[in-house]
């Protein structure tokens, strides 16, 4: 596990976990097919220990990935400013893993499912219909280490939490 500087703020694996799933969006960075860094904000949605995304089946970002799989995913909840102190509230999580594309249409579904549930709860039978689309690619990030954080000054004792 990857020291945190703030460990007061750390959370738990758990609260890490209900983040990610509250979060609306998260940035996936890889190292870039051209061997720089590169990042792009997604939708997302949980499955287990596993993130889905979806995408078309071509790009950078799947040039990328094919080329090396290991990830960092950055997601955000809540963020509020306090700028007569200089600080803000957040709670974040931050996973590492490694992406593998869905091959079987059964996890497709799984993957889009999940998407569909959390975006378009009212649309979760366009699931199955839009993994049969050939130009639809869609990917799980296993994720090997999850990290929280927490800095929470509005419901704290004191109005901040330094």
């Amino acid at each position: 596990m990857r020291k945190m500087r703030r460990s007061d703020r750390a959370t738990t694996a758990e609260k890490a976990w209900e983040i990610l799933e509250k979060a609306e969006y998260m940035t996936l960075s890889m190292m870039g097919a051209e061997g720089v860094p590169y990042g792009v904000t997604l939708s997302f949605a949980r499955v287990g220990e596993s993130l889905y995304f979806h995408c078309a089946n071509e790009g950078y970002k799947l040039d990328s990935l094919r080329k090396n799989p290991a990830v960092c995913v950055n997601a955000v909840y809540q963020q509020r400013t306090k700028a007569e102190e200089f600080t803000v509230a957040f709670e974040s999580a931050v996973a590492f893993g490694k992406a593998f594309e869905a091959t079987e249409q059964a996890e497709k579904e799984t993957g889009l499912l999940a998407i569909c549930k959390k975006y378009a709860p009212e649309n979760t039978g366009a699931a199955a219909y839009i993994a049969q689309y050939p130009q639809v690619s869609v990917w799980r990030i296993d994720v090997s280490e999850l990290s929280g954080k927490i800095h929470d000054w509005v419901n704290s004792s004191s109005s901040s939490t330094r």
